[in-house]
Order: C-alpha cells, then sequence, then structure tokens
C-alpha cells in the first residue's frame, strides 16, 4: 500500500483503493450470479449487479475495511492517520467511482450537460443545452486509469454480463438509470484496442414530457405548426422524424405520441438502448416496452428487431413505434405499421429531407435483396404519410450556437409516374428562413383527418401558399 503523509492523500492511494474494493464487489456481483442460477435459498429476489443500494452498502463497508488497515499501516509507520476531511474526501471518490460514474459525476448530475465525449485522460469536453463546449481537461492520470475505470464502469452496468469490453469486444453501448447513452471504445498502448486512446462518448436526453406547445416555446416550430402536427399524430399517421445526430428526433417523437389517447396500446420496440421510455410517461398507462438483445459470451441469446416486431402482432397493439431506423429495423418498421390500427412513428438519420425516404429504400432492400425496386417502393408509398425533417441550423460566419428547428414537411402521396414515390413538400423554410405552407396536404390525407374528427382548417390558416 502507497504511504504518504497529512495534508493529502496521493491519487496513487485512492487508486488502489478503488481496485481493492472494485475487486471485492466484482467477485460479489459473480457470486451472486451464481447463486441466482443455481436458485439457492435466501438468495435475494434482486441480483446483486441490478441493485444500486446493495451496492453502496457493500462498498461503504468494504472502504470502512480498507481504510482502517490503511490507517493502522500509517501509525505503525509513526504517522497520523487519515483527518476527518481526508477520509470523507477519499470515501466520496471512492464510492463515486464504483457505484457512480466517477470523475464524470458532476456533468452526469448536471441537468444543463447534454454531451460528455472524453478524448483521452487528459481531454474531457462537455457540451451544454445552450450549446457552449468546455474542454474540462483531465480527469484522469493516465490512459490506463482510464480504462480501468471503463471496465468497472462497463461490469457493473451491464447487469448480466452480456455486454463486455475487452480484446475481443472493444466497443461497448450502455444505458444509465437516468437513459443516458453510454459509448465505450476500447484504445491505447497494450489494449489490442480500435482507437489511439480509450475513449467515452456521452448523449443525454434532457427534455422530457414538456409538450409539443413546450417544444414550440424552445422554438422548434412556429405556432401555427402545433394544431396541424397534434392531429397528424392523433389520426394516427406513419410519420419518419429525420434529421443528422443530435437535432431532437427521439425528443420530437416523443412529444408527438404524448398527444395520442391514453386509451391506445402503443408496444415500443428499440435496438439494445430504451431511449423512449414510454412506460415511464403518466401520458401512456399502456404502453410496453421490448428491446433487442446482444449474445452472450458464449454466443448465443441474441434477441433481434425482427424476431420483436414478430412478437408484437401477438401483443394487440394498437401502435408499434420501431424507435429508430439503421437497417433490418426499416423494413419491419414498414410491416408492422401497415398492420397496425393507427400507423407507426420513427426516426431515421438524414442531414437533408430529400434523401429521406432513398436512405429508407436502401435500408428496405439491404434487409431483403429478394424484393424487387418496384416492391419496395410501393411498401414506403402505401405506409408512411409524412417526414418530419429537423435540421441544426447554425450561422457559420459568427461560429454561434446551433438552433434546433423543424425546416421541413414532406407528404408521400403514393408512386411516382416515373417510379419511386410521389411526394409534396407541403411545409418549407422561404427566404427568410421561417417555415410556411407551400401546398396544400392531400385529399386522401385531408379526407382521413376529417373521418378522425379533426380541424382540416388548421392546415390553411397559413394564408395561401405558393
Amino acid at each position: 500500500m502507497t504511504v504518504v503523509g497529512p495534508p493529502e492523500v496521493a491519487p496513487e492511494v485512492v487508486r488502489e483503493l478503488t481496485e481493492r474494493v472494485a475487486t471485492r464487489l466484482v467477485d460479489a456481483i459473480e457470486l451472486d450470479d451464481l447463486e441466482q442460477a443455481d436458485g439457492r435459498p435466501g438468495t435475494s429476489a434482486t441480483p446483486l449487479a441490478t441493485d444500486p443500494r446493495r451496492q453502496q452498502l457493500l462498498v461503504g463497508a468494504w472502504l470502512g475495511d480498507e481504510l482502517a488497515a490503511l490507517n493502522q499501516r500509517r501509525l505503525q509507520l509513526g504517522l497520523r492517520p487519515l483527518d476527518g476531511d481526508t477520509d470523507r474526501q477519499v470515501r466520496a471518490r471512492v464510492v463515486a467511482d464504483l457505484t457512480g460514474t466517477g470523475p464524470l459525476d458532476p456533468y452526469m448530475n448536471d441537468p444543463s450537460v447534454e454531451e460528455i465525449d472524453v478524448n483521452s485522460h487528459r481531454s474531457t469536453w462537455v457540451t451544454y443545452a445552450d450549446g457552449r463546449k468546455i474542454d474540462v481537461g483531465e480527469l484522469w492520470a493516465s490512459d490506463a486509469e482510464l480504462t480501468a475505470y471503463q471496465k468497472r464502469l462497463a461490469r457493473r452496468m451491464t447487469r448480466t454480463g452480456e455486454g463486455r469490453l475487452d480484446t475481443s469486444s472493444p466497443m461497448l453501448t450502455l444505458q444509465t438509470e437516468d437513459g443516458s447513452r453510454v459509448v465505450m471504445v476500447l484504445g491505447g498502448a497494450g489494449e489490442h484496442g480500435v482507437s489511439t486512446h480509450p475513449r467515452i462518448a456521452v448523449r443525454r436526453f434532457l427534455v422530457r414530457q414538456v409538450g409539443l406547445d413546450g417544444l414550440c416555446r424552445l422554438g422548434l416550430f412556429p405556432a401555427h405548426l402545433l394544431e396541424p402536427l397534434r392531429a397528424m399524430a392523433r389520426c394516427g399517421f406513419t410519420i419518419l422524424v429525420s434529421g443528422p445526430p443530435g437535432a431532437g428526433k427521439t425528443t420530437l417523437l416523443t412529444e408527438l405520441l404524448g398527444e395520442v389517447s391514453p386509451r391506445e396500446r402503443i408496444i415500443t420496440v428499440e435496438k439494445n438502448l430504451l431511449e423512449l421510455r414510454l412506460e415511464e410517461d403518466p401520458r401512456h398507462p399502456d404502453a410496453p416496452a421490448l428491446f433487442t438483445r446482444h449474445a452472450n459470451a458464449e454466443g448465443v441469446g441474441e434477441v433481434t428487431t425482427r424476431e420483436l416486431v414478430e412478437l408484437t402482432r401477438r401483443l394487440n397493439p394498437d401502435r408499434v413505434v420501431v424507435g429508430e431506423l439503421v437497417e433490418d429495423e426499416a423494413l419491419d418498421m414498414l410491416d408492422v405499421a401497415s398492420m397496425c390500427k393507427r400507423g407507426s412513428l420513427a426516426t431515421i438519420h438524414a442531414h437533408i429531407a430529400d434523401i429521406v425516404l432513398s436512405r429508407l429504400a436502401y435500408y428496405v432492400a439491404k434487409s431483403n435483396t429478394s424484393l424487387p425496386e418496384y416492391a419496395v417502393w410501393n411498401l414506403i408509398a402505401q405506409t408512411v404519410d409524412v417526414v418530419i425533417h429537423i435540421d441544426l441550423v447554425r450561422n457559420t460566419r459568427t461560429d454561434g450556437t446551433p438552433e434546433r428547428r423543424i425546416t421541413s414537411i414532406i407528404e408521400v402521396g403514393g408512386l411516382g409516374e416515373a417510379g419511386g414515390v410521389a411526394t409534396t413538400e407541403v411545409w418549407a423554410t422561404d427566404e427568410r428562413g421561417e417555415l410556411v405552407q407551400r401546398a396544400p396536404l392531400s385529399p386522401a390525407h385531408l379526407h382521413r383527418l376529417r373521418l378522425a374528427g379533426e380541424d382540416v382548417e388548421v392546415f390553411t390558416r397559413t394564408g395561401a401558399w405558393a
């Protein structure tokens, strides 16, 4: 054990205490997993891996043992025991590292922090909701310490150990209790990773249950669009929300769903992580959530999006929401949306609105190469009603903070005469950058809105279209 004199305890002491207690915690979790699998009498109903309160109690007890041993060694060397302030500081740092998020805790607990990007032990960038981006500097003493932190976090947060961060699996995505997405990449000398340094990227989801009117006040879209968006969501249109990363696609999708009647049964299907979290939203009393699962260390147990979508057919859904469309999810989403009573909603990455449907067609064709091109476009034309595109609008001359804005709403109107899908940009930005209605909604969609009891006049209140 490294020993130093007062008043400060060297970082090496904190690291060694952390490693000692971490080893005991990992051993306890593995033993508990075995006892859970064996169904031994007296085993807690909640596994230790998913019980943060039990973890905190154990860590506190073990840390007390380790600090007592440290102070005993100090006395033997003629040094004073750690004073009260130092003892509390050491305890707080070790507990934060083992049961929280360690050096990232201040930023993970700050409601104004939107993204955290750890580029190495020397550099961590923090992005705030107001657009500020700050390098908070060195949070770990070395890349080796950062790597050890990654592996402790991975082992504790992946619960049953199905997610790993090691040489055979150098990338890992997981989710914190507050819903934040954490991506870790193994790197650095001697780690056989895929990067020059160990990396961590955290994406936090800050806007929750503010309603479409709240997003309107935040500037995502003008007030005259509020009622049309509500009507399309309530009516059961199948809507794609597109945009670049960080544009607020999931937030808009969640608030569109917030307009849906609480009597509707909404089943969500997401890949690995639960970002929509409708089950925690009081507006949705009947909203079961499903998520895919990776194979375990033995290569078995994988559950795919396609399998979950097939399962939803037997779960009596009114709507099925297939989170984010990346590849295979596209065909599954279109398939289930055409089957549902009330359509579907999903997000898709795209930097401009014009490429959304082409990208969707590419994903569909890639997931089923036996589908002819006509069938791909026909499936899209018969299923998708509207594409809502969000841009991150930035003044590049002043390098100002980007603003999230809906810049285009495209209506899908069946198959095109020359192939592909017929589309109309109903809302677009004018020369002043304002979102205005450029064309009428099709008679078929207006008819659906009238049958649903919606006021179709809200679609023409912005004046004559160009």
